[in-house]
């Protein structure tokens, strides 16, 4: 019986994180594609938005003419690389304690992190784009570094490096737009806004500080940072909606364990 009782849990764990598997399965078909991809990759309209937007000249490439020296990394340039490896942690991490604490969140939360992802995949296979590091590599806007792939040279770690060049093993380099990087922490706003508002100003001033991270260290335009808060936003709204429509028939009990039984 002990046996039967582990081997529920086990699969009820399984089927809780199935979806979430399925996003790294989804970004490996991608890289698969890339080759496929890359030479039909857009660079317009996100460069011109950003031009347009700010006066002739991308923010990224002003931003990095201020405040970037090629080989001498600032405490600014370690800030902003943190905060963008925290988006492989803030997310999962969000999603284990609602798991733990607040199984009918985490749910809630598994839906709307999964399918902004979906809806972001399937637009890089319609629409494939590049971000500003290698739309300067290419030629189609002035010198940019990805600071990112640089920070991590300079600590002396030349294969993690590696991984975000273009040539990487694991990178998707025409998967630009929308920014999914900019979506989570945005879906994360919206998802505690009602539900912590004591911790506004941090959900705030995180997802501010991902997307100035982003546009300075040459990963996104702010075309993408934009449209990924768009994405976020639109998914947020018709989950929502959805469930004021057709709220659950039973209720969902505390913790995955309770589920299952003993």
């Amino acid at each position: 019986m002990a046996t039967t009782v582990s081997d529920r849990r086990l699969g009820r764990v399984l089927l809780d994180w199935l979806p979430f598997l399925a996003i790294l399965f989804a970004y490996v078909v991608l890289h698969e594609l890339s080759s496929t991809l890359e030479p039909g990759a857009h660079v317009q309209p996100q460069l011109g938005f950003d031009e347009w937007l700010f006066g002739g000249t991308t923010p990224t490439v002003r931003l990095q003419q201020e405040l970037w020296t090629h080989g001498d990394p600032r405490w600014w340039d370690y800030t902003a690389w943190l905060v963008y490896l925290s988006h492989f942690l803030v997310t999962p991490a969000i999603a284990i304690a609602l798991w733990r604490r607040d199984y009918a969140g985490f749910l809630r939360f598994r839906v709307l992190i999964v399918t902004a992802a979906f809806a972001g995949f399937v637009t890089y296979v319609v629409f494939p784009a590049i971000p500003p590091w290698l739309a300067s590599t290419r030629g189609d806007m002035q010198s940019t570094e990805r600071i990112v792939r640089a920070v991590w040279d300079h600590l002396g770690a030349p294969g993690i490096a590696a991984l975000f060049g273009e040539n990487s093993d694991l990178a998707f380099p025409v998967g630009a737009l929308p920014s999914l990087h900019a979506a989570a922490p945005f879906m994360v706003m919206l998802f505690f806004w009602s539900r912590a508002p004591r911790w506004r100003p941090a959900l705030v001033g995180y997802t501010l500080a991902m997307a100035l991270t982003l546009v300075y260290t040459a990963d996104h335009f702010v075309f993408d940072v934009l449209l990924g808060w768009a994405y976020a936003a639109v998914v947020y709204a018709i989950a929502t909606w959805r469930w004021r429509r057709h709220p659950p028939t039973s209720p969902v009990l505390a913790s995955p364990e309770h589920q299952i039984g003993a």
